[in-house]
């Protein structure tokens, strides 16, 4: 079952998306900038054998961040967090057990600014109190790393000076990100709520949803009584036959779901439709209308209630069109609909074959 927490990538699930891009671009970037800084600085290296160690801890830190992070592995969950935070710690104790220097340059020494940049990159994915205990981590682990690489060498400014100065980009990033989590996710928190509670019931139906042509009949009807200042028995007979026929098409409105009125078929024979939460009504939608804009037809959305595990067994089927997208192109077309799937829904898969589109996936609400 599905942890919900109070993270931004949960909160916020479309703007998640974008989160990736950034995690993939510091994660690539700050990966090759350590392992060209370790290449040109190995021979120097007082202990190359940690400076190894070091990059591949790195590198492992990094694969563990940018897996966790992909959308199609959502959410971002503590466990996985807390390896990162590990692997990126032991990391950066091994660069700076491998420098003897006695320096920290930001050009030279990677471990603290690369332990920054993942940190940073990945505070949208985890809440406040993880992001403090990992800042703190950080900082008690590689300050005191530093002071007792410091007290083999002569300092100019002192040891606390050298083993801070280590650490004020970590404190800085990780205290600036975990003040941004807190105050976005209070917004969106609140933001959701008013949603919630102001939400319009999709059962309900609205006059504007009736078909064109009655309602075009009908305003003609109307105009024609204003014009002719009469009412003739023919005229009460004609709006009698428009009254019941936009009573018929209301019954058989308020009949239908809000996945049927947007033209699909519905199975749904345990009645489980009602518990999808708004959230997940709208990636719902959203997804359909993908769809529906790349030309599938004959979509269908059949719910039923896992006897093992009680979570909403979820299917959207389709046919692609010979006029529409198909393939790659159409996983394309989707590829934003589905960021949003993956981090609302659990076990989303995306299937085309012959023709066929498949999207399965569970919910728990």
């Amino acid at each position: 079952m599905r942890n919900h927490e109070r993270t931004l990538q949960q909160l916020d699930p479309l703007a998640a998306g974008t989160s990736w891009d950034v995690a993939l671009f510091f994660g690539i970037a700050t990966w090759a900038y350590a392992a060209v800084v370790s290449t040109s600085n190995f021979r120097h290296s007082d202990q190359p054998v940690f400076l190894i160690v070091a990059l591949v801890l790195f590198s492992l830190g990094v694969l563990v961040h940018l897996w966790s992070a992909a959308p199609r592995h959502a959410p971002y969950t503590r466990r996985s967090y807390s390896i990162v935070v590990f692997l990126i710690i032991s990391a950066g104790a091994c660069e700076i057990v491998s420098d003897g220097g006695g320096t920290i340059s930001m050009l030279t020494d990677w471990g603290p600014i690369a332990v920054a940049l993942i940190f940073a990159s990945a505070s949208g994915y985890r809440p406040l109190p993880d992001q403090y205990y990992a800042g703190l981590a950080a900082v008690l682990t590689l300050g005191g790393m530093l002071a007792v690489d410091g007290l083999h060498h002569e300092l100019p400014f002192g040891l606390a000076y050298f083993a801070v100065s280590g650490i004020t980009l970590i404190a800085i990033v990780v205290l600036g990100q975990a003040s941004y989590t807190y105050k976005a996710s209070r917004i969106l928190m609140a933001w959701q709520k008013t949603v919630n509670e102001n939400a319009v019931d999709p059962a309900d139906v609205s006059t504007q949803e009736l078909s064109e042509p009655i309602t075009h009949e009908a305003r003609e009807f109307f105009i024609g009584l204003l014009d002719s200042g009469r009412v003739t028995e023919e005229d009460t007979e004609h709006a009698r036959a428009l009254a019941g026929q936009i009573r018929s098409q209301l019954l058989e409105m308020t009949a239908q779901t809000w996945v049927e009125r947007a033209g699909c078929t519905l199975h749904d024979p345990e009645h489980v439709l009602s518990d999808l939460e708004l959230s997940a009504q709208s990636a719902l939608s959203a997804l359909i209308s993908g769809m529906t804009d790349a030309n599938v037809s004959n979509i269908q959305v059949s719910l039923r209630v896992d006897p093992t595990t009680q979570r909403l067994s979820c299917v959207i089927q389709g046919t692609e069109n010979a006029q529409g997208l198909s393939g790659g192109k159409l996983r394309t077309h989707l590829s934003s609909f589905l960021r949003v799937m993956y981090v609302v829904f659990e076990d989303v898969r995306f299937i085309t074959n012959d023709g066929n589109v498949n999207v399965m996936f569970y919910y728990a609400k």
